[in-house]
């Protein structure tokens, strides 16, 4: 009998500050997806988002968010940004043979991976999990992923902006 892939969750982002609405995502996408683990990826130096909180103030509120769920844990990388170029390669050497998906939000990140440099690279050998918040959403993706599951958002009015 062949052994089950290992099937890690990243979450990448600002988490400035970490809410409600990242763990809900994280524990939804665990289910449906059915994986073994989410990893949130803090940003240092966040792409849109400017004036953000020290990269050691967001980690420790995601300890204390996360210190509840045995399967959400907080991965830091010494990259500033999430690159494909450089991150994921950083990922397949953390977590070698597993089956990675990446979980995003319709308004965050998600909007703009198109325009990512080697976005194709990434999508053909990944999965996503998108939030959304609209019943019927719409997006264009350059590749098709790997897998991809789309998650009506449990809490759709809580933003970190907010």
């Amino acid at each position: 009998m062949e052994k089950r892939k290992n099937r890690v969750g990243i979450l990448s982002g600002s988490f400035d500050p970490v809410h409600k609405g990242h763990i809900a995502f994280a524990i939804d996408a665990m289910k449906q997806a059915k994986l073994d683990e989410v990893y949130f990826l803090p940003e240092v130096k966040p792409r849109r988002k400017p004036g953000v909180s020290h990269v050691s103030h967001r980690i420790a509120m995601l300890q204390i968010a996360t210190r509840p769920y045995e399967k959400i844990k907080i991965l830091e990388l010494p990259d500033k940004q999430f690159l494909v170029s450089k991150t994921l390669p950083r990922l397949r050497q953390k977590f070698p043979g597993a089956d990675l998906l990446f979980l995003m939000a319709t308004d965050s990140e998600f909007a703009h991976m198109p325009s990512w440099p080697n976005v194709e690279q990434l999508l053909k050998s990944t999965g996503l999990i998108v939030a959304t918040h609209d019943k019927n959403p719409t997006f264009s993706l350059p590749a098709q992923p790997k897998e991809m599951y789309l998650l009506k958002s449990k809490l759709p009015n809580v933003s970190s902006s907010q």
